[in-house]
């Protein structure tokens, strides 16, 4: 289970990368060669402040599909979890303990994408994209 969890997550965190990477300015990368910046120090400088914001929106993305799919395998394979008690209380016509472990799961994935998002504030609180946010 937690192999498809990671196998999943991973591509969302890898094509916000690649976009992230095409998105680097040819101009502020030609600029740092003509600088005389290494290939360390260019990454350092220019591709990784433009490719970070990508990376963040990865990895809430992917914050979400691992909750959606931790749930559903447990909920399939009967691993332990809440998917598990969920389909426990289905079966058993529990449909009070069913919606509440739902209400649950949804509060679960409203807390991690909050907290995705404050650290992804935290991080970025140098770009523009959280500059511009008005505080909440």
């Amino acid at each position: 289970m937690l192999l498809l969890v990671v196998y999943a997550s991973f591509w969302q965190v890898l094509i916000q990368v690649l976009y992230g990477v095409q998105d680097v300015d040819p101009v502020a990368d030609e600029t740092a060669r003509s600088y005389g910046l290494g290939t360390w120090a260019r990454i350092r400088h220019v591709l990784w402040p433009t490719a970070l914001p990508y990376v963040m929106t990865g990895v809430r993305l992917a914050a979400a599909v691992a909750l959606i799919l931790a749930i559903t395998s447990e909920l399939v394979i009967g691993a332990p979890g809440l998917g598990k008690r969920i389909g426990v209380a289905q079966a058993s016509q529990a449909v009070p303990e069913m919606y509440a472990l739902i209400v649950v799961t949804g509060l679960l994935g409203l807390l991690i994408n909050v907290g995705a998002r404050t650290v992804e504030r935290r991080a970025l609180a140098w770009h523009q994209s959280v500059r511009g946010e008005v505080a909440v």
